[in-house]
């Protein structure tokens, strides 16, 4: 079966790491700047975009972050092209595991490695390099998991969260919306309040 073809939103170290396992699939990308390392032809900035949605294109937020909240910006952008009408479809390694229960919704990236076991992600959800989630959790839309991270068993983690490199997260706990994690961090309990936690214990630094 033939691949869906999408055109890339962002051209940084997630676009590349994208086009890896994907470079076939990618037609062009919209960014501010040309990346001559990106596959496909750059088409311009985010001004352009009605016109490529009108075209029918398929696309992939491939922008992860930038500033504080961490993933507002790309909330932003993708609620700027769903204002227009973009379709989103998501990008799945040939390594990547994912089990014949798991859900995986619109426009989610799942990279080299990873394991998703019976698992429910929203739209919108990075899950990196060989980071496992396992069975009976539930990922928010526009969540980011980073490399290495395990998540274990009915865990809820809500939207616009950002899961760092390396973070371990117990079984059962909730991680409320828009909540970053520290890499390496360990968190053992729930976490209500927006902020940035880091460390073992967990400690919350931003609000």
């Amino acid at each position: 079966m033939k691949q869906q073809e999408v055109i890339l939103i962002g051209a940084g170290g997630h676009g590349l790491s994208l086009a890896e396992f994907a470079g076939s699939q990618i037609t062009g990308y919209v960014a501010n700047e040309e990346n001559p390392d990106m596959p496909g032809e750059w088409l311009g900035p985010d001004s352009c975009a009605p016109e490529l949605i009108e075209k029918g294109n398929f696309f992939h937020m491939a922008f992860v972050y930038s500033g504080w909240p961490l993933m507002k910006k790309r909330a932003e952008l993708l609620e700027f092209y769903r204002s227009k009408g973009a379709k989103f479809a998501s990008l799945i390694a040939p390594t990547a595991i994912i089990t014949p229960h798991s859900r995986i919704g619109e426009g989610s990236a799942i990279m080299t490695g990873a394991i998703i076991n019976r698992a429910t992600l929203g739209e919108n959800v990075i899950v990196n390099s060989g980071a496992i989630v396992e069975h009976h959790c539930v990922i928010g839309d526009n969540s980011f998991i980073g490399p290495g991270v395990v998540i274990g068993g009915f865990t809820s983690i809500g939207k616009n969260c950002f899961i760092g490199l390396g973070v371990k997260v117990s079984n059962g706990i909730t991680i409320a919306d828009n909540i970053s994690i520290a890499i390496g961090s360990i968190v053992n309990r729930n976490l209500t309040q927006p902020g940035i936690y880091h460390g073992s214990p967990l400690k919350c630094t931003k609000i």
